[in-house]
């Protein structure tokens, strides 16, 4: 015959580990009602815990592009905004000078808008967002435009330089007067023109990079998200300003007065032309933007439900769950609390 020790140790020791299990899965059930989540994924889902991972990376992935896409978005945005302006005070400076190209004494006028609108072409290629150059291309920390107005600017520097060269006398002498037309339409179509090509604008007016910033719009879609103030309708507008504002034209011969005029109706048109191409290209990426960002959301959304699907709990459940075991762990309690009051000297 065998019979089972029993002691009032073991006996202990059951109810100890009793609560201690009971007292874990409260703080368990807790946590997940709290969080609504699983207390520990991997050692809920087993096998499916690969699953969960590459899901919720996937979703990481997608939602960090649609964060950028929203920056690429208030880039374009501001981009078009200001080109905006370049090409309404273009056209309307357009206007002026085929209005007033046969009276050669509206230059003062000419010239007063026409430095004003080389103001406003300069402020707008050196528009910042949140504290990068949007017209510097992959130089976005540099200021793209010179300030033509400046003295001592590179630019400022250059052209003054070239006049004296072509002709012998600065810009603000009145020997302008005896320059000739054939004269300012080869310094306009040579040494002046040069000024707004490679590598001289490079040099003395722009420090922006012809590379522009390129954005990640999908996993499979990168596009051209900015514009840079090397495009050759910058260049155009800045030399028709430039020529209107700062070549002596008010004590131009009248015959000559004209030259300048063509040539600058010449490049403004070209500036028009090109800015509102660039307007257009734009348009196209603020659209293929939208509607990438529209895809990943539906993406984004169908990987956070399986997320949700692997990884939450039934809060109903759980809450049932955690109750019972309340009940389970003060029964515990008050078991344990009778059996440890129990004592042989009670019955001796």
């Amino acid at each position: 015959m065998k019979t089972t020790h029993i002691s009032t140790i073991s006996m202990s020791d059951a109810s100890r580990r009793q609560i201690q299990g009971q007292s874990s899965l409260v703080q368990k059930l807790s946590v997940e009602l709290s969080s609504g989540r699983k207390y520990d994924v991997g050692l809920d889902l087993g096998t499916k815990t690969g699953e969960a991972v590459s899901v919720r990376a996937e979703f990481h992935f997608l939602n960090g592009i649609i964060d950028t896409n929203a920056l690429a978005a208030s880039r374009l945005d501001v981009s078009q905004a200001a080109m905006g302006d370049i090409l309404s005070d273009a056209q309307d400076f357009l206007s002026t000078l085929v209005a007033l190209r046969e009276n050669d004494g509206s230059a003062d006028i000419v010239k007063a808008d026409a430095v004003g609108n080389l103001e406003l072409l300069t402020s707008r290629l050196n528009t910042q967002l949140n504290g990068n150059f949007v017209f510097a291309g992959i130089n976005s920390d540099q200021e793209p435009l010179a300030d033509y107005a400046d003295p001592a600017a590179a630019n400022k520097v250059a052209a003054d330089a070239a006049f004296l060269t072509e002709f012998g006398i600065p810009l603000t002498s009145p020997g302008v007067a005896a320059i000739t037309p054939a004269a300012m339409d080869t310094y306009l179509n040579g040494a002046f023109d040069a000024m707004f090509q490679d590598p001289a604008w490079g040099a003395t007016w722009s420090s922006a990079s012809s590379n522009v910033m390129v954005s990640r719009i999908s996993a499979s879609e990168t596009v051209s998200s900015s514009v840079s103030a090397n495009e050759q309708a910058f260049r155009d507008l800045a030399a028709a300003y430039t020529m209107m504002s700062d070549l002596g034209n008010e004590d131009l011969d009248g015959e000559t007065w004209k030259v300048v005029v063509n040539k600058a109706i010449e490049k403004l048109g070209g500036g028009i032309a090109g800015v509102t191409s660039q307007m257009g290209k734009l348009g196209n990426v603020q659209e293929q933007v939208k509607l990438a960002s529209e895809r990943l959301t539906v993406q984004t959304d169908i990987l956070n439900r399986r997320v949700n699907d692997l990884e939450n709990v039934n809060l109903e459940e759980t809450s049932v769950r955690l109750n019972t075991a309340l009940t389970q762990l003060e029964t515990s309690y008050a078991v344990t609390a009778r059996m440890q009051g129990l004592s042989i000297l009670n019955y001796l």
